[in-house]
């Protein structure tokens, strides 16, 4: 079984469409081919009952006592009295192994009573030479079985039981005597040859024939309609190809249609639109840090070179200090670049309480910038957000370095939580962000023209990250006026979390 779905996935799936459409509609013909077969055959078979209600209408009319049922030359029939022996028959052999199997009707039934009924025969009760001799063991055959028309005397059934059949050979010399008054009961074998003929018929034709050619067609159409509904897919394959070749401004084309191909086109487009985006910024990054790292490096450089051609007026002591500060700025920078990096990979899970951290990072700005002034609002619940608490304690401290770099005396951080969301404010009293730059900021390695020197500048990457921290979290940074006129205002908002 293996082997074959093996097999089976193995092969293309315009041939697989074709092989199960050829398949349907073999089932579906074979369907149809017994359907119409059993239709034909019931649409023949009241002719061939009202044959026999005319046999055994004409059977009844020839019972003249006389010359009994010497006028008679219609289909197989048998006269069965009360106690259900055969007083008359033509083409069908009384059996006397089984006796019986055709019983007669009960004497209160109307005159001129017919139903049809099937009758398993046994296989010596009929005549080989007869309508029902397509077998040479026993069949079921069907009868008109009808009420006579007349009771008979004893006399009229001792002389029809001395004549049991038509022919001379069957005469007997003396017929039943003492047999009570009675109604005989007529079988007439319903010939249903013709019923049976048309049904080969239509199944030879339908089956043999139609069958057949209509599945290879079928198949056929199958083939050429998922050609046909494949070439998307091709056009897809192929640009895909040119693309991993390093075309990643192509796009490959969208069907017209609302289908799934559509739907795979469009999806492939856009990850096709995020992979150059995060090439382009790949790139970005990789020319960015380059250009940032080339400046200190190059400092550093030049605060070890020039002592070294004059070690003896050198002040080693304070070369080294510089050469450390530099060196310590250089790792800052790598820190942060490996932080930006591996942002999206290091969310994890768990949960992180902003109420504790948030209480922690103030109460060490105050001591490490004992010039300024920290106020927060930290009066609500407890708020807890989704994340690492490496990730989520980085973006506030990035944000309050910020603030404190810029902040002329106070530094004021607001904690709210409200339908399900965490918002993080910031607030400095300092130069403030302008209104074209707002969005700027966050972008990497962007400075302003205000923070370029040493002392106050940074990398560039402290709102980058606060930025891709708080996306990779499922919220938003932004940077919005500020409610007192003066200074930057920042707004993280974060999903809550359930600790």
């Amino acid at each position: 079984m293996l082997t074959r779905m093996r097999i089976w996935h193995r092969i293309s799936v315009r041939t697989r469409a074709a092989v199960g459409a050829a398949l349907a509609s073999v089932l579906a013909f074979g369907l149809a081919t017994y359907w119409v077969g059993q239709g034909a055959y019931d649409q023949w078979l009241p002719t061939a009952q009202g044959l026999a209600l005319n046999d055994a209408t004409s059977l009844e009319s020839a019972l003249d006592f006389q010359q009994v049922l010497v006028d008679y030359r219609h289909s197989p029939y048998v006269l069965v009295l009360a106690d259900g022996t055969w007083a008359a028959h033509d083409g069908l052999e009384e059996s006397p192994s089984q006796p019986g199997f055709l019983p007669p009707l009960a004497q209160d039934v109307p005159v001129g009573y017919a139903e049809m009924v099937r009758i398993h025969l046994p296989s010596d009760a009929y005549d080989r030479t007869g309508p029902v001799s397509a077998s040479a063991t026993g069949r079921t055959a069907t009868f008109l079985r009808r009420s006579g028309g007349m009771v008979l005397s004893s006399d009229q059934l001792a002389a029809l039981t001395a004549r049991r059949s038509i022919y001379p050979s069957d005469i007997t010399q003396r017929g039943r005597q003492g047999l009570t008054p009675q109604r005989v009961t007529t079988y007439v074998l319903v010939d249903t040859t013709e019923a049976r003929a048309a049904t080969d018929r239509v199944t030879r034709e339908l089956g043999w024939y139609l069958t057949p050619a209509a599945s290879l067609f079928v198949a056929a159409v199958a083939w050429l309609v998922t050609g046909l509904a494949l070439r998307p897919v091709e056009s897809i394959r192929r640009r895909m190809a040119a693309i991993g070749e390093g075309a990643f401004h192509e796009r490959v084309p969208v069907p017209p249609s609302r289908d799934g191909i559509a739907r795979l086109a469009g999806t492939t487009n856009v990850t096709l639109d995020r992979l150059e985006r995060a090439l382009t910024e790949q790139r970005r990054l990789v020319a960015d840090a380059s250009h940032e790292l080339r400046s200190p490096l190059a400092a550093l450089r030049s605060a070890l070179e020039v002592p070294l051609i004059h070690p003896q007026q050198a002040d080693w002591p304070g070369i080294v200090r510089g050469a450390l500060l530099d060196t310590e700025r250089l790792q800052e920078l790598a820190d942060d670049l490996l932080l930006l990096a591996r942002t999206e990979e290091a969310v994890g899970e768990g949960t992180v309480d902003l109420h504790d951290l948030a209480t922690e990072q103030l109460a060490e700005r105050a001591h490490t910038h004992p010039h300024l002034t920290f106020t927060a609002d930290l009066t609500g619940a407890p708020s807890t957000v989704h994340g690492r608490e490496v990730l989520v304690g980085r973006l506030l401290r990035n944000l309050l370095d910020n603030a404190s770099r810029y902040a002329a005396s106070t530094v004021r951080l607001t904690l709210t939580t409200a339908d399900g969301w965490t918002l993080l404010t910031v607030t400095d009293d300092g130069p403030g962000i302008p209104t074209a730059d707002r969005d700027r900021v966050f972008d990497r390695f962007v400075r302003l023209d205000t923070d370029r020197d040493r002392r106050t500048g940074g990398a560039g990457l402290g709102l980058a990250l606060v930025r891709t921290i708080a996306r990779s979290l499922g919220g938003t940074a932004t940077a919005t006026a500020s409610p007192t006129g003066t200074g930057a205002h920042l707004v993280i908002r974060l999903p809550s979390g359930t600790p």
